[in-house]
């Protein structure tokens, strides 16, 4: 088993994978061809597929953190009290965020993408933001939706289901077949196992467009990796070798959506891809893992600040793009001012928030805050 000092990688990971999503969520603002809550006049193709590379591998990364910051979090608590923490800290938050910081975004996508007139106030009181919208964008022409906060809803509907696997982790039993599982998966053929895991996650139903078993099979693999120290130390040894790889996969995958769309569904052709799509995906997170493990495994003043900032970061961030990126994209600026103009007001704006909220105790539990 893993040492039970604080790993300070996985909250420097979880900390740069919060921060990525201010550059990926003002390029939403600008990417051709996905709908979004505001777009600007000027959109890119290219910008497009930088975002459907990062898609491959980001929010993966997040639930493989999640997981394995659970195995850390049970070694100090009963699976009652992490039960509990997950309702203060996933499901309350959710909840006030779908309440407070959902609509203003659904609003604004109404009136920017569907010519919804109404005030505000209209909005919320004549429960507009409760209307179901069945179009292809969703939430995007305003109506019932859940934003980025469809992380936070799956994080805790994920550590629920998983609770009997979790709690099978703390047993003598269990700890042993995790700790077997990990040297597996330390290996290049566990690699393929694993890629096989997350194939078949991704195979099942997904009736909601973002698959709920395909995320859990990354947090499950985040919580049995922690049992044994060989995948660490092997993702530190191949970090750069398994990183380039990774990249290289993920690449050719956003690159080629038109030729993989046009293969029969269901076919041999699509089930080798999706396994390959899959290992490129695990090679990318073996290596930010071995990337941390040698040079952010030590604390500091930043970390300090932004490890407990990271969550309410990621439940504010979006808010601040959308209400700025819809006064924004109509100034008669450059597409490139206008890009780095929303940038900066988004991450200013976001911890400006932060600064505030962490400084109300009533507000604090909202946000996750401890």
């Amino acid at each position: 088993m893993i040492e039970q000092r604080r790993v300070h990688y996985i909250d420097w990971l979880r900390v740069l994978a919060v921060l990525l999503l201010f550059p990926f969520h003002v390029s939403r603002v600008f990417n051709a061809g996905d709908p979004f809550y505001v777009k600007s006049p000027y959109v890119s193709s290219a910008l497009g597929a930088v975002l459907s590379f990062i898609s491959v591998w980001h929010m993966p990364l997040l639930f493989l953190l999640a997981g394995a910051s659970s195995y850390f979090a049970l070694r100090k608590r009963t699976v009652g009290k992490y039960a509990i923490e997950r309702v203060k800290r996933l499901l309350l938050p959710f909840i006030f965020g779908f309440l407070v910081l959902i609509p203003p975004q659904t609003w604004i996508g109404g009136r920017f993408n569907s010519g919804y007139a109404g005030s505000f106030l209209h909005y919320l009181t004549s429960t507009d933001f409760l209307v179901f919208n069945i179009r292809d964008g969703g939430d995007y022409y305003g109506g019932f939706g859940i934003g980025h906060l469809w992380f936070v809803l799956w994080l805790f509907m994920i550590s629920m289901v998983a609770l009997p696997l979790l709690a099978w982790g703390r047993g003598e039993r269990g700890q042993a077949a995790l700790a077997r599982f990990a040297r597996v998966l330390a290996h290049p053929l566990g690699w393929l196992v694993a890629a096989f895991i997350l194939a078949v996650g991704e195979a099942l139903p997904d009736p909601v467009r973002i698959n709920p078993f395909y995320y859990m099979a990354f947090f499950v693999l985040g919580y049995a990796i922690m049992f044994d120290g060989s995948v660490i130390e092997t993702a530190e040894r191949i970090r750069w070798p398994a990183l380039i790889t990774g990249f290289a996969v993920a690449a050719w995958f956003a690159l080629t959506w038109r030729w993989r769309d046009s293969l029969p569904d269901p076919s041999a052709e699509r089930a080798a891809i999706t396994i390959v799509a899959n290992l490129g995906c695990w090679l990318v997170l073996l290596g930010m893992l071995g990337l941390g493990k040698r040079h952010l495994d030590k604390p500091g003043p930043a970390l300090a600040y932004l490890a407990p900032a990271s969550y309410p970061l990621y439940i504010i961030h979006q808010t601040v793009i959308v209400l700025a990126a819809y006064v924004i994209v109509d100034l008669a600026i450059p597409g490139s001012v206008q890009w780095l103009l929303l940038f900066v007001v988004a991450v200013t704006g976001t911890f400006a928030v932060y600064e505030a909220v962490r400084r109300v105790p009533w507000l604090r539990k909202g946000f996750g805050l401890r």
